[in-house]
C-alpha cells in the first residue's frame, strides 16, 4: 500500500506522519516501523531492503519517507541522480502488507516522481489557502483556549505562518491557561520580516500614519538598504499577483504560477490600494533604486533615503 501526505502546510503534514506512527507503534509496536528521513544517506540496497523487506512477526510494516528533491550544487558529483527512477521502479515491488508513506512539502508538480507518486498512490493534501483556514485550524488545536482577537493578531505578527504561530502559543500554555490579545502584545514581538510584511500591509491598506510608524521601529534594528530591498521584493510580488487577477486568472493559478508557497494566503488578500497606484508606487520606488546606483540622489546618508522612501509613499495619498 502506498501513501503520498503532501502539499504546502509543513506542519499539517508532520501532525499527520505522527499521528500514524502513534497508532501503528500503538497496535503493532515499533519494530516494523522504518523512518527514513534523508533518502540521499542511505544506500539503493537497503532503501529497498526497507520497503520491500516483509514485516518481522507482525501483521503490518510501516515504511516512512521524508521526501525532499535534491537540487544539484555546482560541480557537486551525485550518485544518487537516477534514485527517483529507482524507487518508482520500487513502487510495484511493495507487498501487500507492508505501508509506504512519502511525505513531501511543497513539491514540484511538474516533477515525474511527483505525477508517478500521484498515479500509484493514495494521496492526501494538507493545504492552507488563506488566513479563514489558518484561523479554523487554530482554534480547533487550541479550542477553548485562547480568544479570537489573539488569534488575528499573531497570524499578523506571524505572516500567517503556523509553525511560528504554534511555536509561540505552546510557549504561552506554559504559563497561561487561556491566551487573550494582551498576552500576545506583551509577550511575542513581530520578527523583522513579519513587521516588514505588517508594514506593507498598512501601506498597500492605505494607513500611513501607521505605516511610518512601524518603519521608525523596524530601522532600530535593521539597515535602510535592507529593508528597502525587502519593500521592493514583496511589492513586486504584489504588482503580479494584481496583474493576474486583473487578467481573470484564478486564486489557486495564481499560487501555482507564481510560487507563493508558503505566501499562498497573498492571492486571497485584497487591499484599499488600486492596481495603477500599486504599481506607480513601485516604479517610484525602483527609480529611487537606479538614481542610488547612478549617483544622482542629491543626499546618500540613511536618513536621506528613509526621506526619499517616505516621500515615494506619501505620493499615493495625492
Amino acid at each position: 500500500m502506498l501513501y503520498h501526505f503532501t502539499w504546502n502546510s509543513e506542519i499539517l503534514v508532520k501532525e499527520q506522519v505522527k499521528s500514524w506512527k502513534d497508532i501503528f507503534i500503538k497496535k503493532y509496536g515499533d519494530f516494523n516501523l522504518v523512518h527514513i528521513k534523508d533518502i540521499y544517506e542511505i544506500s539503493k540496497i537497503n532503501l529497498a531492503e526497507s520497503i520491500t523487506s516483509m514485516s518481522f512477526l507482525a501483521e503490518k510494516k510501516l515504511i516512512i519517507i521524508d521526501y525532499k528533491a535534491k537540487e544539484k550544487k555546482e560541480n557537486e558529483n551525485i550518485n544518487d541522480e537516477n534514485l527517483d527512477e529507482y524507487i518508482i521502479w520500487l513502487f510495484d515491488k511493495i507487498p501487500e502488507e507492508n505501508i509506504v508513506l512519502f511525505n513531501s512539502v511543497n513539491p514540484d508538480k511538474r516533477s515525474k516522481f511527483y505525477k508517478e507518486l500521484l498515479k500509484k498512490a493514495e494521496t492526501k493534501e494538507f493545504n492552507l489557502w488563506d488566513e479563514s483556514d489558518l484561523k479554523t485550524i487554530i482554534q480547533k488545536k487550541y479550542s477553548g483556549k485562547i480568544s479570537n482577537n489573539a488569534i488575528n493578531i499573531i497570524i499578523k505578527y506571524k505572516s500567517s505562518k503556523l509553525e511560528k504561530i504554534t511555536k509561540e502559543l505552546d510557549k504561552l500554555f506554559i504559563t497561561y491557561d487561556f491566551v487573550d490579545e494582551k498576552h500576545i502584545l506583551e509577550h511575542i514581538y513581530p520578527e523583522l520580516e513579519e513587521s516588514i510584511f505588517l508594514f506593507i500591509d498598512d501601506l498597500l491598506n492605505l494607513r500611513l500614519s501607521e505605516c511610518f510608524a512601524k518603519l521608525d521601529i523596524i530601522l532600530e534594528n535593521t539597515n535602510i538598504y535592507a529593508f528597502y530591498n525587502n519593500l521592493l521584493a514583496n511589492l513586486r510580488v504584489q504588482v503580479f499577483i494584481n496583474k493576474l487577477k486583473n487578467q481573470k486568472i484564478p486564486q489557486k493559478e495564481i499560487w501555482d504560477i507564481l510560487k507563493l508557497w508558503n505566501r499562498s494566503f497573498l492571492a486571497w488578500k485584497s487591499y484599499k490600494i488600486n492596481s495603477i497606484t500599486l504599481e506607480n508606487l513601485y516604479l517610484d520606488l525602483v527609480d529611487l533604486d537606479k538614481k542610488m546606483k547612478t549617483w544622482n540622489m542629491i543626499w546618500s546618508d540613511d536618513l536621506d533615503v528613509k526621506f526619499e522612501i517616505e516621500n515615494v509613499i506619501l505620493k499615493i495619498k495625492k
